[in-house]
């Protein structure tokens, strides 16, 4: 069974590519009954199958999310299991960078520690410190966006599965991980695209400031600012929505990155509001729950005790400061690691949410329905079967 993204021809109930008998994701059949009475006769419609976690008509808002939950409950190990291995070797890697630019600048930072609080550092060894950390953050950012692009994998493949209630192994998800690069593609044009109202907002301001103060007068300039601001923000939002399912174009139909965002806008067309809803609605979840973690996170960290400076000497002692750093430090690892997890849980959610949206949307304007329908009764494959050619992967 595949999902390959419409292609000419009715293709609605023929097999699917590489293996005859198997329900194609393609444009389904001309509609039975045109002019005529419903193929069910007279009466109420027969219930839409559900082979999986949702039925396969369009879905209701709490069919979607149910189909979300119904996925977490059935597939833990292929879902957690994956994630947790992707994030586990982030955080492994993420910490050796920054174990590594600590000890390349374990000398320099001791001085600094020493150093009079009445005096400034040397500027030699502060630049060398400030450069080495920002080579590490930027480092861990790289990191986190390549398992951030691997967990939108993992996500996405499981319900592929889901849709259809086939099994998802955990070994069939971690090797579908390995098409992170064309996520981390759409990651990184997604964002450039939604960043751009918000750039050109900032340019015409520097170039505005710039021409009214040499005139002397910025006041009615200042007024307009807010409305600038709204206007920018509504058309990045309106922009983040189009691109939204690009991910699930991309695991589902095996699209590029371009490709994937173009399939996402034309899913999204004439659906934007209902898209939207639904995003805004897995959103606000996630940001419940992380408001729920991080009252709990706050209330494990006291406030760090403040450095005693020797009033004659104007020095603070190494192993004072020492012990303040293990402090600062301590409080991070935990906000970083109840952070992390919040995040993960986050980020399943929002994920399942977009990868259950596009389906619903190919029902809803491509028939997909109908094809997965006349596929399954034509003797689809059961969940013990193996894998189609290519969906393990």
């Amino acid at each position: 069974m595949t999902y390959g993204q419409p292609g000419p021809g009715n293709g609605g109930g023929g097999p699917g590519p590489g293996r005859p008998g198997g329900p194609s994701w393609g444009p389904p059949p001309p509609p039975p009954g045109w002019g005529g009475p419903p193929p069910w006769g007279w009466g109420w419609p027969p219930p839409a199958p559900k082979p999986g976690v949702v039925p396969l008509r369009p879905l209701q808002a709490g069919d979607l999310f149910g189909g979300v939950f119904a996925t977490m409950r059935r597939y833990p190990g292929a879902l957690f299991g994956v994630v947790a291995v992707v994030y586990g070797a982030y955080l492994v890697v993420a910490a050796g960078v920054l174990y590594g630019g600590w000890y390349a600048q374990r000398n320099a930072i001791d001085r600094l520690f020493g150093t009079s609080a009445d005096g400034a550092p040397p500027t030699s060894e502060l630049t060398s410190v400030l450069v080495t950390s920002g080579l590490a953050w930027l480092a861990v950012m790289a990191l986190a966006l390549v398992a951030n692009a691997a967990v939108a994998v993992a996500c996405t493949t499981v319900t592929r599965e889901a849709v259809l209630g086939r099994p998802a192994r955990f070994g069939q998800v971690l090797r579908a991980t390995r098409r992170f690069p064309t996520v981390v593609g759409i990651q990184l044009l997604s964002g450039l695209t939604v960043m751009i109202p918000i750039a050109l907002l900032f340019l015409f301001m520097v170039l505005a400031t710039v021409a009214l103060l040499g005139r002397g007068d910025v006041g009615p300039w200042l007024t307009l600012l807010p409305l600038l601001f709204l206007g920018a923000a509504v058309v990045s939002v309106w922009l983040w929505v189009r691109l939204a399912l690009a991910t699930p174009a991309a695991v589902f139909e095996g699209q590029g990155p371009v490709a994937a965002i173009r399939r996402s806008t034309r899913l999204v067309r004439d659906d934007w509001w209902r898209t939207f809803g639904l995003l805004l609605l897995a959103g606000l979840m996630a940001m419940g729950v992380s408001m729920a973690a991080q009252i709990v996170t706050g209330a494990f960290q006291g406030p760090v005790a403040p450095l005693d400076i020797d009033p004659e000497t104007g020095r603070f002692g190494s192993a004072e400061a020492r012990a303040v750093f293990t402090d600062i430090l301590t409080a991070s690892a935990i906000g970083f690691v109840v952070g992390s997890v919040v995040q993960v849980a986050a980020m399943i959610l929002t994920h399942l949410t977009a990868a259950l949206v596009y389906v619903d949307l190919r029902i809803r304007k491509e028939g997909l329905a109908d094809a997965l329908i006349a596929g399954l009764g034509q003797g689809a494959r059961t969940p013990e079967g193996p894998p189609a050619p290519g969906e393990g992967d």
